[in-house]
Parts: structure tokens; sequence; C-alpha cells
């Protein structure tokens, strides 16, 4: 079961892996909401320093990864906490909002369980909470491909 939970976690990286966001053009995102719910655009974050810090998230998730497969607790612990750290970091968020919010919450809860698996030493757990952490950065990057896209 574990081997098995680890191929699909491999292959869902190696998905991502492959689609990279272009990060080339000068756009932000910003959530769809009614006329009296504006988003809040915060003001300065560039679009390198977010794909910089997405870059880092992404390094602290393969370490993850590297830990899983070779059951090193220690390494999944390591990324986990950088995740979580990073995802409480107010500094690269574009756009405040309830969407937002709620995506973030989902992506800590997911990295909190992943972080107590690892704990506990519970590889499956472990294994199937790296999976969600993963889908819920998939679901993010699928509403902010939703969202209006406003030019700077």
């Amino acid at each position: 079961m574990k081997y098995l939970m680890l191929i699909v976690v491999s292959g869902v990286l190696i998905m991502l892996s492959g689609s990279r966001i272009d990060h080339s053009s000068p756009i932000f995102a910003v959530e769809k909401t009614e006329p009296s719910q504006k988003p809040k655009v915060k003001k300065n974050p560039t679009q390198k320093n977010v794909s910089k810090f997405m870059q880092a998230k992404l390094d602290s998730s393969k370490d993850v990864l590297e830990g899983l497969v070779t059951e090193d607790f220690s390494l999944i612990q390591k990324g986990t906490k950088k995740m979580i750290a990073m995802s409480n970091a107010t500094d690269w968020q574009v756009v405040e909002g309830p969407i937002f919010a709620q995506q973030s919450a989902e992506f800590r809860n997911a990295a909190k369980q992943l972080l107590k698996n690892a704990q506990n030493k519970n590889i499956d757990g472990a294994s199937l909470s790296y999976l969600h952490l993963t889908m819920t950065c998939i679901a993010c990057h699928n509403q902010i491909k939703k969202s209006v896209v406003v030019m700077r």
C-alpha cells in the first residue's frame, strides 16, 4: 500500500513539474467577487518575488517527497515546517479575500496533518497527507487561473 501511494504521489509531482506556470508576463490575479466585495490587491508585490516564493515552496515539497520515498521522517518534517511557515507569510500574497483565505487555510491544515503523520512516523498517513497537500496546491492554482486578471 505505501509503495502504491508513493508511486501515485510521484506521478502527481512529475505532472506538476512538467506544467510550470508562465511567470513572464507582468500580471496579477484578482478573485472574482461581488461589486460590494472588492478584493484588495497589495502594493509592491512583484511577479518575480511571487515566482521565487512559489519556487521555494515547490523545493520544500520536493524535500517532503524525497523524505517519503526514503522514509526519512526528519526530512519530511523539515520540508513541511518550511511550507507551513511560508504559508503564514503575508509579503508574497498578491490577493486578499475569502477565496484566497480559504485556499490558504486548506493548505495549512493539510500541511499540519502531514507534519503530525511524519512526527508519528506513519509513512502511509504521511503519503496520503502529502497527496492531499498537493491537491490543495492544484486547486488553488486552478482558482487563480479562473480569476480575473488585472494588468499592472
